[in-house]
């Protein structure tokens, strides 16, 4: 395996994780190392942690928020 994708894999725990849970992909990512671009997207989507889960898990603690404020009042 390339030495930058062991430095990535080493420093970044979330991926690392997907991996040991998918470990088909490191035969991916030995056969083509720019695989794990897609690999990465991948765990985002998995783990939600897209922009947009983001978006709405904010979205969703300021509903609550208010929800509680309105039950204050």
């Amino acid at each position: 395996m390339n030495i930058k994708i062991q430095f990535m894999l080493d420093s970044n725990p979330i991926i690392k994780r997907y991996l040991r849970e998918h470990s088909y992909y490191y035969k991916n990512i030995i056969r083509n190392p720019n695989s794990i671009n897609n690999i990465m997207e991948l765990m985002k989507k998995e783990y939600n942690l897209t922009f947009s889960d983001k978006l709405s898990k904010i979205k969703d603690n300021i509903e609550m928020v208010n929800s509680l404020m309105d039950v204050i009042k």
